[in-house]
């Protein structure tokens, strides 16, 4: 009976132990932190680390070509990078990380850009090339992933990263219009009319 108690107790502890770090590794990472780094493949199939892109600012958004995840942030999305005028692929880069890397290969990804008139090197469609690294960079900025058979959904989040590479701002959709002003301001471009 003790050792039944014993075990219990273990079992007990290490549940509350793996709980306690799994929710961890999916908080968020603190503004004016350091953004994680990571690599993933472009939709040119080019490995691309996040540090690659020092000295420029980084709008890293989350969501997939055809599962539904947060469609409405590659259009607005768009819509801030069009106002930007030469910026784009110079001064910052528009990154989205797929949800959905079974699906989302690099020629996919390069297809949903190209319908979309958004190439490279402004925008960055990144998909992992091993199992698990889209999931991995998921949980280090604290966004959340709920999949039900083929359907993906996501905290729909965005992130300003800065040229140094430190977190400035994360926006929801509703709050895409701070994006704007944030990123005009982070450049030294005038504000939107």
């Amino acid at each position: 009976m003790a050792r039944r108690s014993t075990w219990r107790a273990i079992l007990t502890a290490a549940v509350v132990c793996l709980t306690t770090t799994s929710g961890a590794q999916t908080s968020r990472p603190p503004l004016d932190g350091p953004a994680p780094n990571f690599a993933l493949t472009t939709q040119q199939n080019d490995r691309l680390w996040l540090t690659q892109l020092r000295g420029r600012a980084v709008v890293l958004g989350f969501g997939c070509a055809a599962c539904g995840a947060c469609p409405e942030i590659v259009p607005r999305l768009s819509e801030i990078a069009r106002g930007l005028d030469d910026a784009p692929g110079r001064r910052v880069f528009f990154a989205l990380v797929t949800l959905d890397p079974h699906r989302d290969s690099p020629a996919a990804l390069r297809e949903f850009g190209r319908a979309r008139g958004l190439r490279a090197p402004a925008w960055l469609f990144l998909t992992e090339d091993r199992a698990g690294q889209v999931e991995a960079v998921t949980r280090r900025y604290g966004v959340t992933v709920r999949r039900t058979g083929e359907r993906v959904e996501a905290d729909c989040t965005v992130t300003l990263i800065d040229g140094d590479g430190r977190i400035r701002a994360r926006y929801d959709l509703g709050a895409l219009g701070e994006l704007d002003r944030d990123l005009r301001a982070l450049l030294g471009l005038p504000a939107s009319r």
